[in-house]
């Protein structure tokens, strides 16, 4: 599953990395975070966290 996640000043990819640890995403453990401007899509197969942590962003 894959989810795209909005990155501004205050949500970067430093943010999103310890959010997505919050939520038992570790990368590069078990998930995939591919960084595009302004986007991060982050892909894993526990999707039960993977939609947690993108509600949550």
């Amino acid at each position: 599953m894959v989810f795209t996640f909005p990155l501004n000043d205050k949500r970067n990819v430093e943010e999103l990395l310890k959010h997505l640890a919050e939520h038992k995403l570790n990368f590069p453990g078990n998930c995939v975070v591919s960084v595009k401007p302004h986007v991060a899509h982050v892909s894993s197969m526990n999707s039960f966290a993977l939609g947690t942590a993108r509600t949550a962003w």
